[in-house]
């Protein structure tokens, strides 16, 4: 089966839990914790799908990671995660539910990617200039891409708005080009 597809398996059976405790965004909160600390810690994530260590060791570790941060249907929707050897996509999962739970509520997710951190007054520009746009809430995931050299590349679904410094130099290259062929007398 694909990481994929159990993901979405598993994400759609929390999904429904929260949808029937009206715990969607208590469960939002909780799974985003969840994905951040297996993206910044990678050895969690090797440790809970180590064959050798025991699914009462695993669980074990989840508890004193998780218990007194997460509410207690996520912790138990963790452990059975684990009781199903399904420890390598939790954090797929949580990323699957949190997509989920953000398109029921009508909340759209951007990509913005930058050069360096935003300051909490350029996100929150970002984040009122998206809403003006959309009509709907936004959430950013940022990401650091030096590569872009300045400004920035916002991803809403399929439409991408790219204000970053390497276009803006590809297109002025492009125009001086097509400025000395026009003059040497070069039409294409």
């Amino acid at each position: 089966m694909s990481v994929e597809k159990i993901a979405d398996t598993y994400s759609s059976a929390i999904f429904e839990l929260g949808q029937e405790s009206g715990l969607l965004d208590q469960f939002d909160t909780d799974l985003s914790y969840v994905q951040d600390i297996f993206s910044t810690h990678e050895e969690l994530r090797q440790i809970l799908i180590n064959p050798m260590l025991e699914v009462c060791g695993k669980k074990k570790i989840l508890e004193q990671i998780f218990s007194s941060e997460l509410h207690p249907l996520i912790m138990n929707f963790l452990y059975v995660m684990v009781d199903r050897r399904r420890s390598a996509y939790i954090m797929e999962t949580a990323r699957a539910y949190i997509k989920k739970s953000r398109e029921s509520r009508g909340i759209l997710e951007a990509i913005v990617t930058v050069v360096e951190p935003l300051s909490e007054v350029t996100r929150q520009q970002v984040l009122d200039k998206l809403k003006a746009i959309t009509g709907k809430d936004c959430v950013i995931e940022e990401r650091i891409d030096a590569s872009i050299l300045g400004g920035m590349i916002i991803q809403v679904g399929d439409t991408r708005i790219d204000g970053s410094m390497t276009r803006r130099l590809e297109e002025l290259k492009k125009s001086l080009l097509i400025a000395s062929t026009n003059k040497i007398g070069v039409n294409g």
